[in-house]
């Protein structure tokens, strides 16, 4: 039981920086554009990433908390 309770603080603590990271990556993308100093980065396509990364996090942690792993709706195969 204690090592569930430390996984689920420590991906509770990788969701608050995949978001953080998410609140950066949104807040460069409102700045205006500076052409003497490009962007080496597409945030776009960052904030598309962290969100996938996000939902599977989310998931982990209804797993953590639920105790039971999600199973996908349909079986594979015919």
């Amino acid at each position: 039981m204690v090592t569930d309770q430390v996984e689920l603080g420590i991906t509770i603590a990788v969701l608050l920086v995949e978001i953080a990271l998410f609140g950066l990556c949104y807040y460069r993308i409102k700045q205006p554009p500076d052409p003497a100093n490009p962007r080496l980065i597409n945030y776009p396509v960052a904030m598309l990433f962290l969100t996938l990364i996000i939902l599977a996090t989310l998931a982990h942690i209804i797993s953590l908390v639920s105790g039971q792993q999600l199973q996908p709706r349909r079986k594979r195969g015919l």
